[in-house]
Parts: C-alpha cells; sequence; structure tokens
C-alpha cells in the first residue's frame, strides 16, 4: 500500500476524510437497519475475511520508483458480503494493516476511499447491473460475479491507486513507465479475478449461507 507511510498533502488527507467518514456512517446505518451477520457461518466468514485481507495488503513487490503492485481481494470480499457490510470490514482490515505495518493514521481516510469505498461501490453497481440484464441462473452468477465483477472493480481499483500512488508518492521518473505499471496492474487484475472466480464459485456451491449477495430462490428455483 503505497500510501500507508508516505507524506500525503494534508487538503488531500482531509479530503479522503471527508469522503470517508460519510460512507462509513452510511454503511453503519444501513446494517442497522437490515441487520447485521445473523448466523455464526456470517460472522466467522466475515471477521476471517477481513484478517485475511488485511494480511494479503502486505504482500506487494515494490519497483525502484516506489510503486507497490500487490493482490487487493477487495472485490471478493464485496461480493461475498454485500455493500455495507464490506465497507464495514474492510474498514477493520485497513485498520488493523495500518496498525500492524505502524503507517499513518492520517492517510486512513483516503485509504479507506481506495481500498474499500471504490471496490464496494463498483462491485455492487456492476452486480446490480447483471441481476437486472442477465439471465437469473446460477452459472450466470458465478462466472458474472466472480471474474467479471472482480476484473472490473478490481482493475478500476488498481489504476485509482495506481494514479494517486504516482502523484504523491513515486519518483519523477515513474511517469516514464506509465503504461508498463498500467500494464502489470491490469495483469494483476485478470490474475486476482481467476482466484477470487475460483474461490467464490466454491462458497456458492458449497457453501452458499456465506455468499450473503446469493439467493438460491431467485438464481436456482425449484422446479
Amino acid at each position: 500500500m503505497n500510501l500507508l507511510h508516505v507524506s500525503v498533502p494534508f487538503t488531500l488527507a482531509l479530503l479522503g476524510w471527508a469522503l470517508f467518514v460519510p460512507a462509513v456512517l452510511l454503511s453503519v446505518r444501513a446494517v442497522q437497519r437490515h441487520g447485521f451477520l445473523p448466523e455464526g457461518a456470517q460472522q466467522n466468514a466475515w471477521l476471517a475475511g477481513l484478517v485475511c485481507v488485511a494480511f494479503l495488503w502486505t504482500l506487494q513487490v515494490k519497483t525502484g520508483d516506489g510503486i507497490a503492485f500487490g493482490m487487493l481481494g477487495t472485490a471478493l470480499y464485496v461480493l461475498l458480503f454485500g455493500r455495507e457490510r464490506a465497507v464495514l470490514g474492510l474498514t477493520a482490515a485497513l485498520a488493523l494493516h495500518t496498525f500492524l505495518a505502524d503507517g499513518s493514521w492520517l492517510n486512513l481516510g483516503l485509504n479507506g476511499v481506495l481500498f474499500g469505498v471504490v471496490p464496494a461501490l463498483v462491485a455492487s453497481a456492476l452486480q446490480r447491473a447483471l441481476e437486472r440484464w442477465l439471465p437469473k441462473n446460477v452459472f450466470v452468477f458465478i462466472i458474472g460475479n466472480g471474474m467479471f465483477v472482480t476484473l472490473a472493480a478490481t482493475a478500476v481499483t488498481s489504476l485509482a491507486l495506481l494514479g494517486l500512488s504516482m502523484s504523491v508518492a513515486a519518483a519523477p521518473s515513474a511517469a516514464l513507465h506509465l503504461s508498463e505499471y498500467v500494464g502489470i496492474s491490469l495483469m494483476m487484475a485478470w490474475g486476482e479475478a481467476v482466484v477470487s472466480g475460483m474461490i467464490f464459485s466454491s462458497l456458492v456451491i458449497f457453501r452458499p449461507v456465506v455468499v450473503l449477495t446469493y439467493r438460491e430462490d431467485k438464481y436456482l428455483p425449484r422446479r
């Protein structure tokens, strides 16, 4: 996470908090209205997922220009638990990661927008679009969400992170390699989509109770 230890301009950090705090409060309100996680398996999966995501963010490859690349895991988390619960879970994961990595708490708002709000909005919007326009069967649900939505949401998040990281944290020479960095980000998004798609399909088939966005009566109705 390139913005965890860098010196971000105060106005930019303040803007991040201004966007991040309302998103978290709206998520808390929505969860209180609809209920959080009624079953123990869902609670365990939510907690285990945020710990895994926080650990995943520590696995990165850093270039000489200060740009780091790694898997995000955020889109899959959104697909499993929905937008509001994912925003809260990713916020907890980010706080845990910042604490363990001794990162900058001033940058938490900006990181929260990039690693929580952006993937949650993109993934949930694409998921609703697929639900509206494509046939409602379990195959379309698994492939469309596990592959397409994960790829698109991860690519958007990665490119947003790349652009902001290059503007505030990278060396001036990093601009010379912009096309290469964009290519790396997209290739890693594709790899993450493949892995997430396998995990997502396995959970839908063998443990559908932890996939809160899946409804058996809609996607696998009884004849």
